[in-house]
């Protein structure tokens, strides 16, 4: 396993009481997060080992029937169910009761066998999404030139959650958008993330409007907000379904002047996105809230990444995902990425610097984000760039919304017109 950089003894962790019963050598038994066993699956040739236990799977909870706990099983049973494609309602609800607790800011998790992907129970009938009036403009409302009220976004509708996992509820993040481009043969691509501001707003990375990705995918055209599952136009989990997710045409793009493409440090990485039409408030609808600059970030402070991005093996998630980080030493990270040509400025932040803890879980331009104590939720930071997918030690860069506060709120008032 050396050869490989993973180190079972420090990355990977015996079961836990509350995840097995009746195995006699608990060290012998691997609980790992999604991360790791998806690193695991792609080096090693998992093959089935000798039973050495019984394993608590959400199967066994439900069903009462006894699972054998395999070596190195769970593994190649957790990887093939994340990369089934279409990935079925009742995989990924299986995913998300597999967690074992936690281990810092890293899900653990055990599996047992998958599911049949044929659902138990009748699901709701499926409806049409809302339709995309293209041609219409709405008309100016006010109160769309100044980010939302502090009082009015930012807010969990789901009082009960518990934070943390990989995979996201229906209605977690409500504030998160696609940004879809039209390419050159005429189809939509969903390449960046961004955050829902106000009715009318988004907030992104420049990079997502500007240079090369033009050339390279196409103009930015359209905003998704309210979605969950990229392969379904109405997303269900256990037989709870949202709404259609809106489509809504992108108006103007505005990118920090600033920004120049192709710079190595990505230095005021930052766009505005109006829509031509007001986003309508919903359950799975709503705008966060902008960082509270009286607010410290400190180094250490947990901070949370959330998007469709990409999974250790270089595919998209077709699910909402999400992760939670700390912020990394300033000093540190400017130090390590001067090595490699990029002098950040104290408009940028960092955070992760763990195996598989960056933005690859996320999208470019999707949010950096915070709870506060009070419970609501703040952007503190936009996903810009990194070196490399999730290299251990080296944290993701994100630019900061602190320090460009002034700008976005000038921005939205002068072009809310």
């Amino acid at each position: 396993m050396g050869q490989h950089g993973l180190l079972l003894t420090n990355r990977f962790k015996a079961g836990g009481p509350e995840c097995w019963e009746g195995i006699k050598k608990p060290a012998q038994c691997l609980l790992m997060s999604y991360e790791d066993l998806f690193k695991l699956a792609a080096i090693v040739n998992l093959e089935r080992r000798n039973i050495v236990g019984k394993l608590e799977t959400p199967r066994r909870r439900s069903a009462g029937s006894e699972i054998l706990f395999l070596r190195l099983t769970p593994p190649r049973l957790c990887y093939a169910a994340f990369e089934t494609r279409p990935l079925p309602n009742s995989v990924v609800s299986f995913l998300r009761q597999s967690q074992c607790g936690f281990e810092g800011y890293v899900p653990r998790v055990c599996c047992g066998p998958l599911p049949s992907t044929r659902p138990t129970t009748t699901m709701p009938p499926r409806t049409t999404r809302a339709p995309v009036a293209t041609g219409v403009i709405d008309p100016l409302v006010p109160e769309d030139s100044f980010p939302a009220p502090q009082d009015k976004c930012g807010i969990d509708t789901n009082g009960d959650r518990i934070y943390g996992g990989q995979f996201t509820d229906l209605d977690e993040y409500p504030w998160m958008v696609l940004m879809g481009y039209l390419t050159k043969e005429g189809k939509m691509s969903y390449q960046c993330g961004g955050v829902l501001i106000n009715h009318r707003y988004a907030l992104t990375a420049a990079h997502c409007v500007i240079g090369e990705i033009e050339n390279a995918v196409g103009k930015l055209t359209s905003a998704r907000l309210g979605e969950y599952d990229i392969q379904t136009d109405v997303d269900c989990i256990d037989n709870e379904c949202a709404e259609p997710y809106q489509e809504l045409p992108v108006m103007s793009a505005h990118p920090h002047p600033g920004f120049v493409d192709g710079k190595i440090n990505r230095e005021d990485d930052i766009a505005i996105v109006r829509f031509t039409q007001r986003a309508k408030y919903s359950f799975f609808v709503q705008p966060i809230c902008l960082i509270d600059p009286n607010l410290r970030l400190a180094e250490g402070s947990d901070v949370y990444v959330a998007g469709w991005g990409k999974t250790l093996l270089g595919t998209r998630s077709p699910v909402k995902l999400k992760l939670g980080m700390p912020i990394f030493n300033t000093n540190k990270c400017f130090e390590k990425y001067k090595k490699v040509g990029a002098d950040l400025t104290d408009k940028q932040i960092c955070a992760g610097g763990a195996f598989a803890e960056d933005a690859c879980r996320g999208d470019s331009g999707g949010p950096l984000m915070r709870r506060r104590p009070n419970g609501v939720w703040e952007s503190v930071g936009v996903v810009s760039f990194g070196y490399g997918c999730g290299r251990d030690g080296w944290p993701g860069v994100y630019t900061s919304v602190a320090k460009y506060l002034p700008w976005i709120k000038e921005t939205i008032r002068s072009t809310n017109v």
